[in-house]
């Protein structure tokens, strides 16, 4: 899942960094930013003087790092007493995307922006949330709180699944590690073992992506909240209840032996970086024309973006190639070009 939602208690979170919405005006005076105030009392003292100062207006954030949690201290409204204003959440969201990447967290856990005493829908604060998260989803776990113990959200309709929907809650239910990256990259590693082209993918930030593994997995959660559903088992049986015929049984039965293949593949690689390196090494092969010596990898691979050419070493690409040559996924043609093995 991309983004995953939680109700209770924001603090219990195991997340390293947590989200705190506040005012420009230096006040935590109640709420979730109270909590903060007597959890976190160094971050409150530097977060007053980024108001005093003036360093702390809407559109910043104000960052701190105390007791091993990195704090972002997200203004949702300029006034203490005012509203919070969904352009405030828009224009925080964006600097948030920027700042992520410079602070060394994985997992972010985020209340209910601007709702609340705020004010805001939160349907629509939800909407805005994901929209801006979408950019960095495969690179962070984003653990975001409902406003209230009660509130379940839920879908105006049912929404519609296919087969698809069945394929990526099965590797959702095997896969050891819950991340969109390894996701994407099993759904990837499944379409080279069938040696089809079941989802699109394209040249993305992490190597390959499918934009509808994005979309496909925002619906399976719409479906579980619709349904009430509490775990991936059940919503997988109550889609297959809907879907299943013949046609749907072959498909499933066609595709199990690739999905096993490629989450046992994705699962025995620990790492994320390598997981995106391998990835990203086999696309460029993939998708050469007539294969790519292990030089022209190195070259493609470091072109890809200045953050690939930054993060990996020219060895650990040679290694991943290594290793795609070992598990038979790639071999080299009577040129000594790598391509896709047709043994795979």
């Amino acid at each position: 899942m991309l983004i995953k939602y939680e109700v209770g208690d924001m603090f219990l979170s195991n997340a390293d960094c947590l989200v705190n919405t506040v005012n420009c005006e230096g006040f935590m005076g109640k709420g979730v930013a109270y909590q903060f105030k007597m959890k976190f009392p160094e971050n409150n003292k530097d977060y007053v003087e980024a108001c005093k100062s003036g360093r702390l207006y809407i559109g910043t954030l104000h960052f701190y790092r105390e007791n091993g949690v990195t704090i972002i201290n997200f203004p949702t409204k300029d006034k203490w007493r005012a509203k919070s204003l969904m352009s405030y959440i828009e224009t925080g969201l964006d600097q948030m995307v920027q700042l992520l990447p410079k602070l060394s967290v994985k997992t972010i856990a985020i209340p209910p922006l601007g709702c609340g005493n705020g004010g805001l829908n939160w349907q629509e604060v939800k909407q805005v949330i994901e929209e801006k998260l979408s950019p960095i989803q495969e690179d962070y776990v984003f653990i975001v709180y409902e406003p209230s113990k009660n509130f379940v959200q839920k879908a105006q309709q049912e929404p519609k699944l296919g087969v698809s929907s069945l394929v990526l809650m099965q590797m959702l239910m095997e896969l050891k590690q819950f991340k969109a990256l390894r996701l994407q990259k099993a759904a990837y590693f499944m379409n080279i073992f069938l040696k089809e082209n079941y989802f699109k993918f394209q040249k993305g930030k992490n190597g390959p992506y499918a934009d509808s593994i994005r979309i496909v997995s925002k619906s399976i959660r719409e479906y579980q909240s619709f349904y009430g559903l509490k775990n991936l088992q059940e919503a997988y049986q109550k889609v297959y209840q809907v879907l299943c015929s013949d046609k749907t049984d072959k498909q499933l039965v066609k595709l199990r032996p690739v999905i096993e293949q490629a989450v046992t593949f994705v699962n025995e690689i620990e790492e994320d970086k390598e997981l995106e390196g391998i990835a990203t090494a086999l696309f460029l092969i993939e998708t050469s024309r007539g294969g790519l010596t292990e030089e022209q990898v190195i070259e493609q691979f470091i072109d890809w973006s200045e953050d690939k050419a930054a993060r990996y070493a020219e060895e650990e690409i040679v290694s991943y190639v290594e290793r795609l040559e070992d598990k038979r996924i790639i071999e080299r043609n009577i040129l000594g070009c790598y391509q896709l093995s047709e043994y795979r």
